[in-house]
């Protein structure tokens, strides 16, 4: 299973890198900004941090692998599913056994799921900054 990291010419909105593996780039950004910022307070607060970004990060990049190779709504869901299962499962395994410090996990956590949002709000920006552009040249 492979990330589809640039779209086909002939798809809609060509260019650029695909909505999944763009949420999965940032993630690993925010991950290492998070790991970087804990860091300056503990060793096991970046610890702590590695880990709930991994607990995030790894579920979103086998989806994205997935998400790439194979179309239809139905599996689409299906894989936001398993992938939403799947982080609940790391996140409460990490919990149970590791026993992290509660501010570099939680925060690392919280900062990785933003880009759920971010991500998709600054791709629609974009597009609308570059219909705004066109507009103006034409």
């Amino acid at each position: 299973m492979a990330c589809v990291w640039f779209r086909p010419a002939a798809a809609p909105n060509a260019g650029g890198i695909s909505l999944v593996c763009a949420i999965v780039v940032a993630q690993v950004v925010i991950a290492g900004a998070v790991v970087c910022l804990m860091a300056l307070l503990a060793v096991e607060q970046a610890a702590a941090a590695l880990l709930g970004a991994a607990v995030c990060v790894l579920p979103t990049a086998l989806f994205a692998g997935a998400a790439g190779s194979r179309r239809g709504a139905r599996r689409l869901v299906a894989y936001g599913v398993a992938r939403s299962a799947a982080t609940i499962a790391l996140a409460a395994l990490c919990v149970a056994e590791l026993s992290p410090a509660p501010l570099g996990f939680l925060s690392a956590l919280g900062a990785v799921h933003l880009a759920y949002v971010v991500v998709p709000l600054m791709g629609a920006e974009a597009r609308r900054g570059r219909r705004r552009a066109a507009e103006n040249r034409a």
